[in-house]
């Protein structure tokens, strides 16, 4: 079975992304169907047509021919390693990028163009990005908050992405972040990082300290209604609140989606749902 690093959903059901290609997931079985990147990352489906970061294009979407189009990258050469749409992006256009080596792309027409917005930013390999949920109508200030976790630390930024801010530095990569679904009440972000364990903020993201008693290596988190999942490199782990875990019997993921039929989890071992 393939390595998987990137699920997305469309109309029809679920896609899978790694570095064997891209996949349909059909009936439990993944079938490839064909991508235009040597050294694919990432995907999303942003309702109309599936986007692909990696190496060779950057990024690339569909068209209605059924082809595929590269995004201009204004300039940026670095392969993308994460895509991270505006939680309002059917409505907005909006999509972040992160790069390895070139920072942050923004695109504010659904994938077709993107411009460099590294402004704050002193880590150009950015390897995750998170937005919080849509801010409640009438709140003031507005912001739109998102968050980009690089090789040294987080960064957050309240312009969705136009401009950054570093809010905490991490002795290890920082390769997931997860946000409650109340974090305009409660505040509350998480941050895994390779080899220095779990690091959670309760101010919205302005502060972040280590969390005791967590694995050294997160490699993927999601935030739920119901509580969080994390993964180290041998299992998954529960929690109802995101400071006490516990050791599940379920194997490791590298990333989550969550869905109406559950949360689905890509591994080195294809897709699997989390029980």
């Amino acid at each position: 079975m393939p390595v998987i690093l990137s699920l997305t959903q469309d109309h029809e059901g679920l896609w899978a992304l790694g570095p064997e290609g891209l996949f349909r997931l059909t009936g439990g079985d993944l079938t490839a169907t064909s991508q235009p990147d040597a050294q694919p990352a990432c995907c999303f489906y942003d309702g109309e047509r599936m986007l692909v970061g990696g190496a060779t294009h950057g990024v690339a979407y569909t068209t209605p021919d059924g082809g595929w189009q590269a995004g201009w990258l204004d300039g940026v050469t670095a392969p993308v390693v994460c895509l991270a749409p505006d939680p309002d992006q059917m409505h907005s256009g909006v999509i972040l990028a992160g790069s390895a080596g070139g920072g942050v792309l923004r695109s504010t027409n659904w994938g077709r163009h993107w411009s460099v917005c590294n402004f704050g930013l002193f880590d150009f390999d950015v390897l995750t990005l998170a937005w919080a949920p849509v801010q409640p109508a009438g709140a003031w200030p507005p912001v739109e908050v998102v968050f980009a976790g690089a090789l040294g630390g987080i960064y957050r930024s309240p312009n969705g992405g136009r401009g950054w801010k570093q809010v905490a530095t991490t002795p290890a990569p920082v390769l997931t972040l997860a946000i409650a679904p109340d974090f305009h009440t409660g505040g509350v972000v998480l941050a895994g990082a390779e080899g220095a364990g779990l690091w959670r903020s309760e101010d919205g993201g302005y502060t972040f300290a280590p969390v005791a008693g967590t694995p050294a290596v997160v490699n993927a988190l999601v935030a739920l209604p119901d509580g969080w999942l994390l993964s180290d490199a041998e299992r998954i782990w529960r929690s109802d609140d995101g400071m006490t875990w516990a050791a599940t019997d379920q194997p490791p993921a590298l990333t989550f989606l969550p869905t109406a039929q559950g949360v689905a989890a890509g591994g080195m071992d294809g897709v699997f749902w989390v029980k």
